[in-house]
């Protein structure tokens, strides 16, 4: 069976809470390459609404005003998560792999710790202070990186069917 990249993002859409069953890589880079270029439009269009701000503030320029790509974000999230896990149980793994994601949540509220009390000893910050409490953040991120990582490799993985050991092939 031929997939089109409208009937695959209609079926991701449909198919929004079905957690079971498979997806081929086809249907997964379909809906992968709709919500970049989604996201690309939408963030057009806001930035066109709403003009950034030319500003050295890092507060006011990354609270830019972004309600259609916020909106679309929170749409797909369900639909995203759905059909990453059938295309990881194609490619004949769990997919409550999925749940890895949550990882880096442990080391980042190290972070947020470590960076509220540190600044509760800094009157004004300077470089090494800035410095200081970026490296809190690291690990949080590194390990973020590193379960994209990962599951960026299941999702790129073949199919596999029941007869070459898929257990949760159709």
């Amino acid at each position: 069976m031929k997939v089109t990249f409208a009937g695959a993002v209609k079926s991701a859409f449909v198919n929004f809470a079905q957690f079971r069953g498979v997806s081929t890589r086809a249907q997964y880079w379909y809906f992968v390459l709709f919500s970049v270029l989604m996201a690309l439009v939408l963030g057009t269009i806001d930035s066109v609404i709403w003009p950034p701000v030319e500003t050295d503030d890092v507060l006011v320029a990354l609270n830019q005003p972004t309600p259609f790509s916020n909106i679309f974000a929170i749409v797909i999230l369900i639909p995203s998560l759905a059909i990453t896990s059938r295309r990881i149980r194609d490619a004949g793994w769990s997919g409550k792999w999925l749940w890895s994601l949550l990882l880096p949540i442990v080391p980042f509220v190290y972070g947020v710790v470590g960076v509220i009390s540190y600044l509760e000893n800094v009157v004004t910050p300077d470089i090494e202070t800035l410095v200081t409490l970026i490296s809190y953040f690291v690990p949080a991120l590194l390990l973020a990186f590193a379960v994209q990582v990962f599951l960026l490799v299941l999702c790129l993985k073949r199919s596999k069917s029941k007869e070459d050991g898929n257990r949760y092939a159709e």
